[in-house]
């Protein structure tokens, strides 16, 4: 009877040594992720997430950005939100600017990569081509397209003007129907290379095989399109579109350099709101409220489009 006793002693004792170590071994490996992140959680903590925190902390409050102290109005800034004429006035055009990108650019640069992606010679040289915009600073972009759309100098009017089609120019950055279009383009051609690398790495992990079993069909270029390469892309077209409406809603420097919102607001998106109200009338408190309503809309988006494509993938 002590023997047996004495046995399960040992075994019960041995399982708990075990137990303890497995458990020493899990929080040893947690120590050591934890090592790894803990630099990268720490700068994000400082200089995003806190940042963040504290802004809607502000907009609970009115100040002027300079005063010592600090009024609580609660959701006063909201509200006046809700009321403002041109607060919701950027909102929609935040919303045009989405359309408008997502139109001219997941396709159309899908359909570039793979124009790029089946030619012969050169293949280099028009990718470097089309990337280079990408390498550009925007500053340099806003002011390389003002200069095209200039009413009087701008090369788009003199050549409408040398064929014959005058009445058709355009002060495009000054006519309030053309000018979300016009900066919409100039953002366009900006991030085009940016995209088209992405979908050009998308298309090298297409297997060839489909494409083959597809020509033994008797498939066409079109056929192929619609049926194997945008399937197959999926994923990439997905990045893609979140990141274009991400960029189509944060997009700041391009219509501040060319445009400034105007003319007449016509052009003024929630970035460029949220600059006037903080800078230049010192509603710092009003401002960083409409920022809030954006980010809360980023990442709202953010969100549900991943939950949808996670569901479109699982089935």
């Amino acid at each position: 009877m002590d023997i047996a006793t004495s046995t399960e002693d040992t075994v019960s004792q041995q399982a708990k040594e075990n137990m303890k170590s497995k458990r020493r071994k899990v929080i040893k490996r947690y120590v050591t992720a934890l090592s790894f992140l803990a630099p990268a959680l720490i700068l994000y903590f400082i200089f995003m997430l806190y940042p963040m925190i504290d802004a809607v902390r502000y907009s609970f409050f009115d100040w002027n950005g300079a005063s010592t102290s600090m009024n609580f109005i609660g959701v006063d800034n909201y509200t006046a939100l809700a009321k403002d004429d041109i607060f919701l006035r950027s909102l929609g055009h935040n919303l045009l600017w989405v359309v408008l990108s997502l139109i001219m650019m997941v396709i159309p640069t899908l359909i570039l990569a793979v124009l790029i992606a089946n030619v012969k010679k050169g293949r280099t040289f028009f990718r470097a081509g089309f990337y280079l915009p990408s390498v550009l600073s925007l500053a340099v972009i806003g002011v390389l397209w003002a200069k095209i759309y200039d009413p009087i100098m701008g090369p788009i009017n003199a050549f409408l003007k040398s064929i014959g089609l005058e009445s058709l120019a355009q002060n495009w950055l000054g006519e309030p129907l053309f000018v979300i279009p016009a900066l919409v383009l100039a953002s366009t051609w900006a991030f085009y290379g940016l995209y088209m690398i992405l979908y050009l790495a998308g298309l090298q992990n297409i297997s060839r095989e489909l494409y083959e079993a597809a020509d033994i069909d008797g498939a066409g270029p079109i056929s192929k399109f619609w049926n194997i390469t945008i399937p197959s892309l999926r994923n990439t077209m997905n990045l893609v579109i979140s990141m274009v409406v991400i960029h189509a809603l944060k997009g700041f420097a391009l219509i501040w350099i060319m445009t400034q919102g105007g003319p007449f607001y016509m052009s003024e998106v929630v970035s460029t709101f949220v600059y006037k109200a903080a800078f230049s009338m010192n509603k710092v408190s009003y401002g960083t409220a409409a920022s809030v309503v954006l980010g809360v809309i980023i990442i709202v988006f953010t969100v549900g489009f991943n939950i949808y494509r996670d569901r479109s993938e699982a089935k």
